[in-house]
């Protein structure tokens, strides 16, 4: 059995703090009166002291996928910062598996669609994305209107979300 170090110790925490901040969200999310309004949250992480701002937004539509998956299925952009730290944008969905490659199909209010690159989280799980160029994403939809993500699912082909974000408000995300 290995040493672990504090700092893999507070990397492994920190991880397991952001996984279950994003399932509550999710939750929140789905009692939420109006989709397409950004959600925001500061959580303290408190054995390190570490402040984490988040905003997250619901699509407006949903989609339904084939067992064991279908029902109602939302996706979900997140952009997150710890403090002190780069911002990251995450991409994720209810229930799923992205079926990915490096890239997918974004669309931004009435421009042309683009390829962009994402990675897959380190642990594995195929119902999130991470975007690989967070602020030059961020950029871009920070004074649009409508984001439209298409992805592959597995044995589901591609699926497009919609997502309204207008009214994202960087500073409660520390940008």
């Amino acid at each position: 059995m290995g040493i672990i170090s504090s700092h893999q110790k507070t990397g492994i925490f920190l991880k397991v703090v952001i996984l279950v901040l994003l399932m509550v969200l999710a939750a929140k999310l789905d009692g939420a009166e109006v989709s397409g309004q950004w959600i925001y949250e500061k959580i303290t992480i408190d054995s390190v002291q570490h402040e984490l701002s988040s905003a997250t937004v619901r699509s407006r539509n949903s989609i339904n996928l084939l067992s064991p998956y279908d029902g109602v299925n939302h996706g979900l952009i997140m952009i997150r910062k710890v403090k002190g730290g780069d911002p990251e944008v995450l991409f994720a969905v209810d229930k799923g598996q992205f079926y990915t490659g490096e890239q997918i199909r974004v669309k931004i209010d009435a421009g042309d669609a683009i390829w962009i690159k994402v990675e897959k989280p380190a642990d594995r799980r195929s119902d999130l994305l991470f975007i690989a160029e967070p602020l030059n994403f961020i950029n871009q939809i920070k004074n649009a209107k409508e984001l439209k993500i298409s992805a592959q699912f597995s044995q589901n082909g591609e699926r497009t979300f919609v997502f309204s974000v207008d009214g994202l408000d960087l500073k409660k995300v520390g940008l």
